[in-house]
């Protein structure tokens, strides 16, 4: 645990700093600034976990408390999350619905590519590889995974995020982690079937369709309030409900964080509160995520660095699997719609990162014992950092490539 308040705003003022120097420094040798950033939290995680624990040193006869860098402390997590859901937000107030509802046909085709390509390559390697029917299933669902968070960023920075393409892989990958979601509920029985569809029908029609009818007038409100920002109070209080429920749902918090930046947008008042939004989540929260994603990586190699080897070409095939059957998979159902060869191969490299969904997969399946092995555990766990690794890596230069 982090000991202070004042060890906590070290941390964040140090994750800040790194974030905003290496992310310059990465766009000076022509890499996007998100991997900057999240070398930056690679290396703010070595410092520390390794170098400052609070450790006390004399210095020419004085005694000396260096900070407590608590990188992995529940603290940073929080705010960490917090910007992924404000990342997610902005991206909905950025996204032009009627564009959203044009690209409704290719985003289900793109999804349902981009989960039947991965998931038989994946799991048809498990199985050559001698794995049981449950542990491929779980390496065949954690493929299917998309983390659109690195590609909203990416996108974001070379200003494609309303482009066909971008509107695209907004709205597969929500649909890619409903359906993610319903099916790892199918296959490990996490939920009943009929239970978890009915929540998400419920939220879809609850928080989506009424909420578009009534946020002018929640707005108006928040609007005749005669205070300092209160109507920005009101919007940042819907987008934190909305996230709220989504997770009480069973839908991931992200979509509901990005369907109540849309609903927002769908307000002619939402150009009031864009330029603020966007000042506290670039300035401060979203940083911090992509800061924390750097931390969790090198924590995942340091806890995992004997799975990490020995699970060897394994690994690496997965990887290639990942990587390509969302290119693939993502490409062909993009490209049945009528998009461009061109269109359709940014789709697909738009949907190949992984994170948070793969992670909760292979958590979810140790969790109810679903896997073969303890060791076959830990090698799992290995194989999803490793992806995650690769894919947040690769990702934003992929797609600077690609646009």
């Amino acid at each position: 645990m982090i000991n202070t308040i004042y060890d906590i705003a070290f941390l964040i003022a140090l994750a800040l700093i790194f974030a905003r120097i290496f992310g310059y420094l990465f766009t000076k040798i022509k890499f996007p600034a998100v991997i900057g950033e999240i070398f930056a939290g690679l290396l703010l995680a070595i410092i520390g976990m390794i170098f400052l624990k609070g450790q006390i040193i004399s210095v020419f006869g004085l005694t000396l408390t260096l900070p407590h860098l608590d990188v992995l402390s529940s603290e940073f997590d929080f705010l960490a999350e917090i910007g992924i859901l404000f990342l997610m937000f902005i991206s909905g107030l950025s996204t032009n619905l009627d564009q959203l509802k044009t690209m409704g046909k290719p985003s289900l085709f793109v999804a349902i590519g981009g989960i039947i390509g991965p998931f038989i390559l994946g799991y048809g390697a498990a199985i050559l590889f001698g794995f049981t029917i449950n542990d491929s299933l779980i390496i065949g669902l954690m493929l299917i995974a998309t983390s659109v968070g690195i590609t909203v960023r990416s996108l974001m920075d070379i200003q494609m995020l309303n482009s066909n393409a971008g509107t695209t892989i907004l709205g597969g990958a929500v649909i890619d982690d409903v359906l993610g979601i319903i099916l790892l509920s199918f296959i490990i029985g996490t939920d009943p079937i009929l239970s978890l569809f009915i929540k998400i029908t419920m939220f879809f029609i609850l928080f989506l369709y009424i909420g578009l009818r009534i946020i002018d007038p929640i707005l108006g409100f928040g609007e005749k309030i005669n205070l300092p920002k209160a109507f920005l109070s009101i919007s940042l209080a819907i987008f934190l409900l909305y996230s709220f429920f989504a997770d009480r749902f069973g839908i991931s918090g992200i979509i509901g964080a990005f369907f109540a930046g849309i609903i927002i947008s769908h307000s002619i008042k939402s150009r009031k509160i864009i330029d603020d939004v966007q000042t506290i989540g670039y300035g401060f929260f979203v940083p911090l995520f992509f800061i924390w994603i750097g931390v969790k990586l090198f924590s995942g190699i340091q806890n995992d660095f004997d799975s990490f080897f020995s699970i060897g070409i394994f690994a690496i095939i997965i990887v290639i699997i990942g990587i390509i059957g969302k290119i693939i998979g993502c490409g062909i159902g993009a490209k049945s719609t009528g998009l461009s060869n061109r269109e359709s191969l940014q789709i697909g490299v738009g949907m190949i990162p992984r994170m948070e969904l793969a992670l909760i997969i292979v958590s979810t399946a140790i969790s109810r014992k679903f896997l073969s092995s303890t060791t076959i555990e830990n090698q799992f766990l290995a194989i999803t950092v490793i992806l995650t690794v690769v894919t947040t890596l690769i990702t934003p230069i992929l797609i600077k490539k690609a646009f």
